[in-house]
C-alpha cells in the first residue's frame, strides 16, 4: 500500500495539487490497488478513452489554466 497517495501522484502529474485545489477536492490519502485493463483490452477490445491526465487538462481548461 502506498501511505502517502498525494506525492506519488504529485511525481507523475505535478499540476494536480494547484487543479485540485481550485475545486477545493483533496486527493485520497492511500493506494492500496492499481487495476490493469490490459485483460481486457487483450480480450474484448477495451480501452480507456479517459486518463486521469485527461481528467486534469479538462480542470485545466476550465479554469483556462
Amino acid at each position: 500500500m502506498i501511505a502517502d497517495a498525494p506525492s506519488v501522484v504529485a511525481r507523475y502529474f505535478p499540476g494536480f495539487p494547484a487543479l485540485y485545489a481550485r475545486k477545493g477536492w483533496t486527493m485520497f490519502s492511500s493506494i492500496d490497488r492499481v487495476y490493469d485493463a490490459s485483460r481486457a483490452r487483450d480480450r474484448l477490445g477495451f480501452a480507456c478513452r479517459t486518463s486521469f491526465a485527461d481528467v486534469l487538462a479538462a480542470l485545466a481548461a476550465e479554469d483556462g489554466a
